[in-house]
């Protein structure tokens, strides 16, 4: 998902691009609540009727392992949400920010009038591979976005490349 931003850290250097950018998620805290609410129901309600047997207590361990697997499935999904970069071009420099998982940061920063934005439509490791360089490094952008995704945030890169060499 790309996301224009209002503000950036630096507000000293007028910006020609500040984006952020992050995987897509089909469900925002809301969803997955009421994604939850419902599994749980349908793990508890059929239970109801074999509580204190021996096939209840059977079914109670195995619907307990398969909502364990839901849980640590869904917390896998929301550690995605961690993963995010950062650009931001302006007339003197270009800055990008990657957060990882782990929430280490790397960044990198590059001066526009060197720095070139390149897509390999024809990569075997990603379609639509984009990379920018610059100081005689490449970096990847956007490997969690979808192709389409990674298209447009070329061309908005590009413009912003452009409007900085030019001012």
């Amino acid at each position: 998902m790309l996301r224009k931003l209002d503000s950036w850290r630096d507000k000293g250097d007028p910006a020609f691009l500040r984006m952020r950018l992050m995987p897509n998620r089909s469900l925002d805290s809301t969803g997955t609540k009421i994604v939850f609410i419902l599994i749980a129901c349908g793990f508890l309600l059929p239970l109801i009727p074999f509580i204190g047997s021996a096939i209840g207590t059977t079914i109670t361990i195995f619907s307990g392992l398969t909502f364990y697997l839901f849980l640590t499935l869904l917390q896998k999904n929301f550690q995605q949400a961690y993963i995010f970069e950062e650009i931001f071009i302006s007339k003197n420099k270009v800055i990008v920010v990657h957060q990882e998982k782990n929430k280490e940061q790397k960044t990198w920063e590059g001066n526009p009038y060197w720095t070139r934005v390149r897509i390999d439509v024809n990569n075997p490791k990603l379609k639509n591979y984009l990379t920018l360089t610059g100081k005689g490094q490449h970096i990847e952008l956007g490997a969690f976005l979808s192709p389409d995704e990674r298209i447009e945030l070329r061309d908005e890169i590009q413009n912003a490349l452009a409007k900085a060499n030019s001012a």
